[in-house]
């Protein structure tokens, strides 16, 4: 198990866009990502889409709580959440710590 500790804060938000939506919804998310991305406080984020094409997954990585916060309070995110607002059905968000990583195996 690996240590717990602020390096290592991950934000993750499970999106259900309304059904008729999906698609709008992808658009407008993957237009306004990079923007995101470019605010200092971000470090990373991988945004997953389901098969069933349901729900989504964005894992943002932050450098702690602080950092988070100041990305949280952004004019850049409100403004995406804005136009992300009428698409969705539901967003959940919550704070993980990583404790363990496995590694590529060699091929």
């Amino acid at each position: 198990m690996q240590p717990t500790d602020d390096a290592n804060l991950i934000n993750i938000t499970i999106f259900t866009p309304k059904p008729e939506h999906f698609s709008a919804f992808l658009d407008t998310h993957l237009e306004g990502l990079p923007r995101l991305g470019q605010l200092s406080q971000s470090l990373a984020a991988q945004f997953y889409v389901a098969r069933d094409g349901r729900r989504a997954i964005l894992i943002s990585h932050f450098r702690d709580e602080a950092h988070l916060g100041e990305f949280q309070q952004s004019e850049a995110l409100h403004a995406h959440r804005e136009r992300l607002r009428p698409m969705l059905e539901d967003a959940e968000s919550g704070l993980y710590n990583l404790v363990y990583v496995r590694e590529p195996q060699p091929a």
